[in-house]
Order: C-alpha cells, then structure tokens, then sequence
C-alpha cells in the first residue's frame, strides 16, 4: 500500500447537522438530545440529569427554541402535593426531533453508500 493509499484509507466524512429558522440556528443533536431524554424520562430535571446537565441548562435550550419559532415544544403539568409534575413534548417537539433524525439518518446512509462505492472505485 502506497502513502497516499493509507492516507486516504483513513479519511472519513464528518458533519454537524442543524436545522435553522428564518435564517438562525435552532435545534442541533444537543437539543435533540435534550428533548429525547425528556421524553423517555418524563421530566425536565430527570431528562437533564440523564444528560449530566442542570435542569437550568436544559430549560433554557428548550425555551430558545421555542422563543425562537414561536411554537412550543413541551407541556408540562404540576404533580399533587407530593410531588409528580411532568413534561410532555408536544406534537410540534415530536415532528421536530422526527425531521431531524430523519435527515440525520439520510445523511449518515448517503455516507455510508458513498463510502463503500469509492472504496470499489479505488
């Protein structure tokens, strides 16, 4: 194998993807993060502390994003006197995180077939 066989044997495609709105960046994989461990942990501060971050923090990601699209993102509800409130992410957060992992997919797919069709080439 030749220098520049293994150079280029070891180069791989890389990429950070986001979704803007008007112009301005919006939701990327910390959101989508975010909104993901919401929704399996069923509150704020649980969703926030699966990530190792403070419910502060992950507050404030979500109420950009929805400051910024006009839209909301979670419903939350308050719990008894023992406790028990929640958030729920609502119909506008669910197509959010749909669209991305949809097009993060795609693009990791178009990678992946782009990858193996230049290895044959080479």
């Amino acid at each position: 194998m030749t220098a520049e066989d293994d150079a280029f044997s070891k180069l791989k495609p890389n990429w950070k993807l986001w979704l803007e709105h008007d112009g301005d960046y919006v939701f990327g994989p910390g959101a989508f993060a975010i909104l993901r461990s919401i929704k399996e942990n069923g509150t704020i501060t649980e969703g926030a502390k699966a990530l190792g971050m403070s419910y502060r923090y992950a507050w404030g990601v979500v109420r950009k994003i929805e400051q910024k699209t006009g839209v909301r993102l979670l419903e939350t509800y308050k719990g008894g006197t023992e406790g028990g409130g929640g958030a729920r992410i609502t119909g506008f957060g669910l197509k959010l995180m749909d669209l991305f992992a949809s097009v993060q997919d795609s693009f990791e797919k178009a990678t992946r077939k782009r990858m193996k069709e230049q290895s044959r080439e080479s």
